[in-house]
C-alpha cells in the first residue's frame, strides 16, 4: 500500500489547501475500487507491478492534481501543473534575490524610499522577465510534446515519501521552508560573489566596503547561512527529526551570537571613503552607530527567535 500512499501524497501537495482532504478520499475511494475489481476480475490480490501500473493509468500527480485547479491558460491542462509548479519556485528564488539587494542598499546607507523604490522596479521587472522565459518555455515544451516521453515513463515506485510533511498546514507556512531555502541560496550566492551588489550610498563621490573584520568572518558567515539552509531542508523533508532541527536551531542561534559579537567589538563594519572628507566623515559616522545598534538588535532578535522556534517544536505533534 506504500505505493498508494505515495501516489496519494503526491497529488495532495499539489492540491488547493481547502479541497485537498475530499479530492484525496474522492481519489483513493477510486483507486480501491478500481483495485477491487481487478482483483475480483483476477481471483487474487495484485501485486506491486500490477498496483503500479494501475496507478500509471490514472496519471502523474501533478497531471491529476492540475485538473482541480480553476487556473486556464494558453497552455495545455496536461502541461500547466508542472508549468505552475516551476514558475512558483523560479520567482521565490528571484524575489528573495532582489530581497537581499535591496537588503544590502539599505544597510550601507542608501536612502531608504530610494532602495524601497529602486528595489521595487527591479524586483518587479526581474519577476515579470524571468515569468516571461518560463512561460515560453513550457509554451515550447507543450508545442514539440517533449513530456509526453516523461509522462509515458514515470514510476510510481520514484515517487518521494510525502507522508510525514506537514500537509495539514496553510499554504503559507507550507512554503515558509523553501523561502527560507530560496533566501539562503541568494544569500551564498552574493556572498560568493556571484550576485554583484552595488553597495554604495546614492553619492558619486562616496564608496562603502566592507571592513576587515568580514575577512575573518568569511567562513564562519558561509557556515551559519548553510545551517540555516540545513535546517529548513530538514523542516520541509523530515519534520520528525525534532532533535536534529532542535540542535540546528541553538547551533545557528549561537553562530549568530557569536558573529553579533565578533562585530561589536570591531572598531568598524565598513570603511567608507571617497573626495570629499566632510561627506566621507559624516556617512562613516553615521554608519558606525547605525550598524552597531543594528547588530545588536540582530543578537537580540536572534535570541527571541530561537526560544520561539523551539517552544514551536516542542508544541508540534
Amino acid at each position: 500500500m506504500d505505493l498508494i500512499e505515495r501516489y496519494l501524497g503526491a497529488v495532495r501537495w499539489n492540491l488547493p489547501a481547502d479541497k485537498a482532504d475530499d479530492i484525496v478520499a474522492e481519489l483513493a475511494d477510486l483507486i480501491a475500487a478500481r483495485i477491487e475489481d481487478r482483483e475480483g476480475a483476477l481471483d487474487r490480490s495484485l501485486t506491486r507491478g500490477e498496483i503500479s501500473a494501475l496507478l500509471k493509468e490514472f496519471g502523474h500527480p501533478l497531471a491529476v492534481a492540475g485538473q482541480y485547479h480553476g487556473q486556464r491558460s494558453l497552455i495545455g491542462a496536461e502541461v500547466f501543473p508542472f508549468y505552475w509548479f516551476v514558475l512558483r519556485i523560479v520567482l521565490v528564488v528571484i524575489a528573495a534575490i532582489e530581497a537581499v539587494q535591496i537588503g544590502g542598499g539599505i544597510v550601507v546607507g542608501q536612502h531608504f524610499m530610494q532602495a524601497l523604490i529602486q528595489g521595487g522596479g527591479n524586483l518587479i521587472h526581474s519577476l515579470i522577465y524571468n515569468a516571461a522565459l518560463v512561460t515560453i518555455g513550457f509554451a515550447v515544451i507543450e508545442r514539440t510534446r517533449w513530456l509526453d516521453e516523461y509522462l509515458a515513463k514515470w514510476k510510481p515506485e520514484e515517487l518521494p515519501d510525502l507522508s510525514k510533511l506537514r500537509l495539514d498546514l496553510p499554504p503559507r507556512k507550507r512554503w515558509e521552508p523553501v523561502i527560507q531555502i530560496a533566501f539562503c541560496l541568494a544569500f551564498l550566492a552574493w556572498w560568493a560573489g556571484a550576485l554583484p551588489i552595488l553597495l554604495v550610498p546614492h553619492d558619486a563621490k562616496i564608496d562603502v566596503v566592507g571592513a576587515p573584520v568580514w575577512t575573518a568572518l568569511y567562513w564562519p558567515v558561509i557556515a551559519l547561512v548553510s545551517a540555516r539552509l540545513l535546517l529548513s531542508l530538514v523542516a520541509m523533508l523530515r519534520p520528525a527529526w525534532k532533535p536534529l532541527r532542535a540542535a540546528l536551531i541553538l547551533g545557528c542561534t549561537a553562530g549568530t551570537l557569536l558573529i553579533a559579537k565578533v562585530l561589536h567589538e570591531a572598531t568598524r563594519i565598513v570603511i567608507v571613503t571617497g573626495s570629499d572628507p566632510d561627506k566621507v566623515a559624516q556617512v562613516q559616522q553615521g554608519l558606525d552607530k547605525g550598524l552597531q545598534i543594528v547588530v545588536i538588535a540582530v543578537a537580540a532578535l536572534s535570541a527571541i527567535e530561537c526560544a520561539k522556534e523551539l517552544w514551536q517544536l516542542y508544541r508540534e505533534r
